[in-house]
């Protein structure tokens, strides 16, 4: 009872102290002041219906999806990434982010000034400034942005080749060459005039002309196939018309390490560069299988699936001879770490992908390509997530490793007047492309050596 009374008189006090605090004559008011704020915090643009024209329809869509970063201490707005090549600024409908301002204005040249509402377009073609006077109207506190539109100034998809022959042309004595690049040096093994087996080397750096070192070689022969010089873990290796297998740490200095090669097919990637290793093909009881090795001396023959079957055969059509190849290495993705083998001069015209299964060799190819013809002069490289193939002076490339191929661009079209086939092509680290020499059918029948070097980039993949 005690309690029920307690409680009550507790509920009577508080009830005659809250009519007391109603009843009270005074009055509160709390005011607050507009705000000062005048930042922007985002920019997107969109096209005007008015303005869609068929060469702006192509950069329109890319235009609503570009972000636009905002710097707010130098009070600048810009896109990071660069506008397709050739958009044209125009008038665009602007959608911005602020805190209520009272007034924005779009300042374009000649002190001609716009009041702005979220209905107009603006005119981005005559570079404008945008001024903010927050809502406290007070201009001391208004802010200017400048419009910074980026858009590339050169094609990104152009292949822009320069001819660098004053500083590497090729000696007057190289008939045949196969050059490779080692860390900074060139190394062009030759078949010289006077039908001796030569190695020159340049450094990449060089600009001096006619620099070239040339070095006669020993052990290896003039009958060395220059298709199968490859360079591996420190190493040059190379074969012979005997089937005889050379290795070589400096590319003059030769020693035999095998006398049962056909040929070097390239380097065949492994899950990890540990578990890298040339791809080779050897006789074993009479026929041409596949095998694995890392020093020439030790072959690992290798069983392979083609076309559903295991064999320990080198599949019908496969060109071991005659051929040109290039290895994809992408870890992260071991469907796409393989080596391509297209062939050059037979009569199938197949592009071959080799990769590591398990414990066996994936061996496929694709339909008969009838794009291009086979020739003795096709050469292929791997650029830009491509496999391209060049032949007759003519670019052609496929995404899939040969199951598709298509005519490259005309922006990515060599310049005429370069050798036309059996030419020396490099990919460097900076995504050069280099070409060295060849052979100018144009001459003659059986072709005359071209000494030229030319090296391209497409415009994206210049850092």
């Amino acid at each position: 009872m005690k309690l029920k009374q307690i409680t009550k008189l507790l509920f009577v006090v508080l009830s005659v102290v809250t009519l007391a605090s109603c009843n009270d004559n005074s009055t509160t008011y709390v005011t607050e002041d507009a705000s000062a704020n005048a930042q922007i915090y985002s920019l997107k643009l969109s096209a005007t219906l008015a303005n869609v024209s068929s060469v702006d329809s192509v950069n329109f869509p890319i235009l609503a999806t570009t972000r636009f970063s905002i710097d707010q201490f130098q009070r600048l707005i810009y896109n990071s990434d660069s506008l397709p090549y050739k958009t044209r600024l125009t008038k665009y409908m602007a959608t911005l982010t602020y805190e209520n301002p009272s007034k924005i204005e779009i300042l374009y040249p000649n002190d001609s000034v716009v009041t702005w509402s979220t209905t107009d377009s603006i005119d981005f073609s005559l570079r404008p400034r945008i001024k903010v006077t927050p809502a406290n109207g007070d201009a001391a506190d208004a802010w200017t942005y400048t419009i910074d539109i980026r858009i590339h100034k050169v094609d990104p998809d152009s292949l822009v080749w320069t001819n660098v022959t004053s500083s590497f042309e090729l000696p007057s004595t190289i008939k045949q060459q196969r050059t490779l690049l080692v860390g900074s040096v060139f190394h062009a093994f030759s078949i010289d005039n006077d039908n001796k087996f030569y190695s020159y080397t340049i450094n990449k750096t060089s600009t001096s002309p006619l620099s070239w070192k040339r070095e006669a070689t020993s052990v290896i022969p003039a009958s060395v196939k220059l298709e199968s010089i490859t360079s591996f873990n420190g190493k040059f290796y190379a074969v012979d018309a005997d089937e005889k297998a050379y290795s070589s740490t400096d590319g003059v200095v030769w020693q035999v390490s095998n006398s049962n090669v056909l040929n070097i097919l390239g380097v065949l990637p492994g899950k990890e560069a540990a578990k890298d290793s040339l791809l080779v093909v050897t006789k074993q009881l009479g026929k041409y299988v596949f095998a694995k090795t890392s020093n020439m001396q030790s072959l690992q023959v290798v069983e392979n699936i083609s076309y559903d079957k295991d064999s320990n055969e080198v599949p019908a059509g496969f060109p071991a001879t005659g051929f040109t190849s290039v290895t994809n290495y992408d870890r992260s993705n071991l469907n796409r770490n393989i080596l391509i083998v297209t062939a050059a001069q037979t009569s199938f015209n197949l592009t071959w992908s080799v990769r590591q299964g398990d414990g066996r060799l994936e061996v496929e190819s694709n339909q008969k390509n009838t794009l291009f013809d086979p020739s003795d002069g096709l050469r292929t490289f791997l650029y830009d997530g491509y496999v391209y193939a060049l032949t007759k002076n003519l670019l052609y490339k496929t995404s899939s490793f040969g199951s598709k191929w298509i005519a490259a661009s005309a922006k990515e079209k060599f310049i005429p007047g370069m050798s036309s086939s059996k030419q020396s092509i490099i990919v460097d680290s900076d995504n050069y492309i280099w070409i060295f020499g060849g052979i100018d059918t144009s001459i003659e029948a059986l072709g005359s050596p071209v000494r030229q070097v030319w090296k391209g980039r497409i415009n994206h993949l210049a850092r």
